[in-house]
Order: structure tokens, then sequence, then C-alpha cells
């Protein structure tokens, strides 16, 4: 069953029962995942057993994060170049290439 197949039947009990709609795929997705690594890690702290802290979704979301801040540095520096076109930048050429002090 597809996740839009799922979300269409619940939709469907909340319905029939008179319940709240449920929340659409997507919007939480983050924030649930975090709560169940919380939960996990609450559970594995109360039975004794060592917290586990490395896993899949950690090391993509790692990824993800580092490849966001090289294209945010990229973006940055690319920003503080001057504009070849602007006056007063220091390159005095126009767009043909002559020297701005022509006249």
């Amino acid at each position: 069953m597809s996740l839009t197949e799922q979300y269409a039947l619940d939709l469907y009990r909340a319905a029939q029962r008179g319940e709240p709609a449920p929340p659409a795929p997507g919007p939480h997705d983050w924030r649930t995942l975090r709560e169940l690594r919380e939960y996990r890690d609450f559970r594995a702290v109360t039975e004794g057993r060592p917290v586990r802290r490395r896993g899949r979704l950690t090391d993509a979301l790692r990824s993800v994060r580092a490849v966001r801040e090289v294209f945010a540095r990229r973006r940055s520096a690319l920003r503080e170049l001057p504009d070849p076109g602007e006056e007063g930048t220091g390159s005095g050429r126009d767009v043909v290439g002559r020297p701005l002090e022509c006249g």
C-alpha cells in the first residue's frame, strides 16, 4: 500500500468515526523522526543499553548539511564579486571592452 493510499484510508476511517482528519504526510516528517529517535534513546537508557547515536539517517542528514554548506559558501563568494558593469569598481571597461574614460 502506498503512502497516498494509507492516508486516504486514514481519512476514511476518521470520517466514519467522527474524528478529526489526520495530518497530511510530509509536513511533520522530520519532527516525527526526531521524536522517534529521542524515544528510542530514552528506552535504551531505561533498559540499561547504550544509546546508539549513528545510523544511516544521521549519516544522510550530515551529508545533506555538508552539501548545503558548500553551496552556501559558493553563493556568498559569488555575491562578493564586483559587478563588471558597475561604475567605480576599478574594471574601467565597458561592454565591448573599451576603457570607460574614452570620450
